[in-house]
């Protein structure tokens, strides 16, 4: 089964966040809903410096919902394909022009997995009682990190992103992350409001505890608002096994 919880954060009255499960867009919701066949389950988060985040993270996802078990076409070509029309139908729109959003999710295609990712929005992986990390974030600060920069990094806004769907720039999805991910039993998706605010200690203490998925996935997210996000958040645990 799929467990989502995602809510507006306190600086929006909409939502920019949006789930995708299956043929399912989800925001502002707390949902549970069977495994696809043939489908992907993503978290999409509108970059809120952008006008139109929400509009953007719902396009995509849109059209990404329309991938199926008899779709041949390449998965990076399939994903590109989906930013020239983002960027073709915000360039319409004077004032969503730049509209822009992150995307992490898995495709999952007859018992075959795929991991998708662009942007700082998370996926992680259960290994026992542990969680790892399987995506790395595309932001400013990681980069600056990598190549040595460690007193700009610490100084820089670290939720500044270096790439996404849309931004009026094709270029902006040059680091866009496709590949064979592993078998698992449970997968979590986050997007930032939750994982800037919950550590990886909390959120494996959360998943390893007693109680269901879905109170675990509003376990997470509380705990984010108590630790001061005011941003959107989006949980989504995937468990391949059940239902």
């Amino acid at each position: 089964m799929v467990y989502v919880s995602t809510r507006a954060g306190k600086r929006h009255n909409k939502s920019e966040d949006a789930v995708l499960v299956g043929k399912t867009v989800l925001s502002e919701v707390s949902e549970i809903l069977p495994v696809p066949d043939a489908g992907f389950v993503c978290v999409a988060d509108g970059v809120g410096g952008n006008l139109g985040g929400a509009e953007a993270s719902h396009f995509v996802l849109n059209a990404m919902s329309e991938w199926t078990e008899n779709t041949h076409e390449d998965l990076k070509s399939f994903l590109q394909n989906i930013n020239n029309e983002l960027i073709a139908t915000a360039s319409k729109n004077e004032k969503n022009y730049n509209m822009a959003t992150t995307l992490t999710g898995i495709l999952i295609d007859n018992g075959f997995y795929k991991l998708v990712h662009v942007g700082n929005t998370r996926a992680y992986i259960k290994q026992g009682k542990y969680l790892k990390q399987v995506t790395s974030d595309h932001t400013t600060y990681n980069w600056l990190m990598s190549n040595g920069q460690i007193e700009a990094a610490k100084c820089c806004n670290k939720n500044e992103i270096t790439n996404c769907f849309g931004g009026n720039d094709l270029s902006l999805l040059s680091k866009l992350f496709v590949a064979n991910c592993q078998q698992f039993s449970l997968a979590l998706l986050t997007s930032d409001g939750i994982h800037e605010y919950v550590d990886l200690e909390s959120l494996e203490e959360i998943i390893s505890g007693e109680g269901s998925y879905a109170d675990k996935c509003e376990e997470i997210l509380l705990k984010a608002i108590k630790s001061g996000s005011e941003d959107d958040l989006s949980v989504v645990i995937i468990c391949p096994l059940e239902g």
